[in-house]
């Protein structure tokens, strides 16, 4: 067999087991539906409001919206589940952190903002911007839905504070460990709730 016959076949076997990777990666996306049925498939694209997916086997994309479907998975980007935030509200995809006992929901989209700058010929102007807006909810056995934590400038930080004591304080641990610290950042706030989930799980098991 020449060389020229052998790099053939090398490309060929090489792009087919590209494409069949691709294609088994693909297959690990899921959306589960309100009468909760699993659909197998590939997730093209995703946000807070809709996700458009491809169902195993098909071709033509589909859309859905966060009232469409109960739950979502990607491939390297973790569980998405139609949550209402607030009374009364729409859903919305909530990508899912920890799913114990205390579940913990992160909403996140781009935010406007603006902040001063110097303008041509002096003096001062207000400039359009974007930044970042992430809000944590939290969730304590199919209860309501609770605002714990956020980034931005909206909302009571003591609401928020409350909301998370009484997610916790039927531990005495935990809500001891929360008290007596004097932060409430993002990590330590997931950290309280992943030793919560491991306390609450090995009760479960004596």
């Amino acid at each position: 067999m020449n060389n020229y016959k052998k790099h053939f076949i090398f490309l060929f076997l090489y792009i087919s087991t590209i494409g069949l990777g691709s294609d088994l990666y693909a297959q690990t996306d899921y959306i589960i539906n309100n009468d909760n049925a699993k659909i197998m498939g590939e997730i093209k694209s995703h946000n807070v409001d809709k996700v458009k997916f491809i169902p195993a086997g098909e071709k033509k994309v589909q859309k859905f919206n966060a009232e469409q479907l109960k739950e979502v998975y990607q491939a390297g980007h973790g569980v998405y589940r139609s949550i209402v935030r607030e009374e009364g509200g729409s859903p919305s995809f909530l990508q899912v952190l920890e799913d114990g006992k205390i579940k913990l929901y992160e909403y996140y989209q781009a935010g406007s903002t603006m902040y001063s700058a110097p303008m041509a010929g002096g003096g001062m102007g207000f400039v359009g911007g974007s930044s970042p807006k992430k809000r944590w909810y939290a969730q304590k056995d199919g209860g309501a839905v609770a605002d714990i934590k956020s980034n931005g400038i909206w909302g009571s930080r003591k609401n928020r504070k409350d909301n998370f004591l009484n997610m916790i304080k039927d531990n005495p641990h935990v809500a001891e460990r929360y008290e007596k610290a004097d932060k409430f950042s993002f990590d330590f706030v997931r950290s309280l709730i992943v030793e919560y989930n491991d306390l609450k799980a090995k009760e479960g098991q004596k």
